[in-house]
Formats: C-alpha cells, structure tokens, sequence
C-alpha cells in the first residue's frame, strides 16, 4: 500500500508533467520562411492538432520539402524534422521576421559544383538549412542557433549567413 507522501508525491509530479508537455509537444510550429533565390514563401503551421496530441501537417510538411528542394536540379527529398523544428525554435526567438533560406537540400551533383562545399555534406542528406534573417545579424543567429540545440553551426559573416545542420555538434567560421 501507498503511504500518503508517495501518493502526494506522485500526484503533484503528474500534474506538473502534464503542465510541461504542451511546451515539449511538437505543437504550435509556426513558420515563415523565404527561398531566397526563388522568392517561393511558406508561411504557416507545420503541426496539426489531435486529438490526442500534434502530428505534422503531410500538406505542409511536402510543401516545406518542395520549397527546401535542389533549385538547381529540380529534385527534392524529404528534409529532417528535427532540422525543421530547429529553425522553428530560432524563429521563435526572433520575433515575426522570416527566416530567408540561401541553401537548403543538394544533390551530390549540385554539391560537387559548389566551390567549398564539404564533399559529405548535411545537405545532401536533407540535414543542413544555410539561413540569414533581415534585421538579424549573423554572430546573434548563430548564437540562437547554438542555443537552441544544432548540430553544426557554421558563421558566414563576410557572405551573410548562417550553416545549421542536424549533424554531430561542431562549429566553425568562415
């Protein structure tokens, strides 16, 4: 039998973990991002509520991977949840700006013609956003982006902009 301190105990740990999962539950990812090359704009939830919690929206979610894809070769993939839940943590933080992407997926091919991509790079695999934000400098996103839990960082400031990835934890600048 439970003595009345566990059964206290247990009560009030219930209750606050109920309290906290809406702010760990995937809900409320409001986006606004721009592809800077196309000027294509995705501006909205990527969660749809439940019943019995949030799941992606699959409209959304193909929608977002459309505007991430290889403008050069025309082909997307399936980008990294984790990574689109990232920039939506960043974008939190800043405020209603949206976040303009430079460089999202690559092919192996687009990757090889770019003049100093890493040869296996987290873009390729779906992983790996190059973002700035107007009105943001990059040394503040790059700090946002390191708080709020990326990967890789990579600070661009002499070319405006900011590498986040998925990928282990490392940074650089160049």
């Amino acid at each position: 039998m439970q003595s009345r301190r566990h059964f206290l105990t247990g009560a009030v740990s219930l209750a606050a973990s109920s309290l906290a999962a809406p702010a760990l539950a995937l809900g409320d990812l409001e986006l606004h991002l721009v592809r800077q090359r196309t000027g294509e704009v995705f501006r909205g939830d990527l969660v749809r509520k439940r019943l019995f919690g949030h799941e992606p929206d699959q409209a959304a979610f193909a929608a977002l991977n459309r505007l991430l894809r290889d403008v050069r070769a025309g082909q997307s993939t399936e980008m990294d949840l984790d990574l689109i839940k990232l920039v939506g943590r960043i974008q939190d933080r800043i405020g209603d700006r949206p976040v303009v992407i430079t460089s999202a997926y690559r092919t192996q091919a687009t990757n090889a013609a770019l003049r100093g991509s890493a040869t296996n790079s987290f873009h390729m695999r779906g992983q790996a956003l190059d973002i700035h934000t107007p009105g943001v400098t990059t040394r503040r996103l790059r700090r946002l982006a390191r708080a709020e839990g990326a990967g890789g960082v990579g600070w661009y400031p002499s070319r405006g902009f900011v590498h986040i990835d998925t990928g282990p934890r490392r940074d650089w600048r160049k």
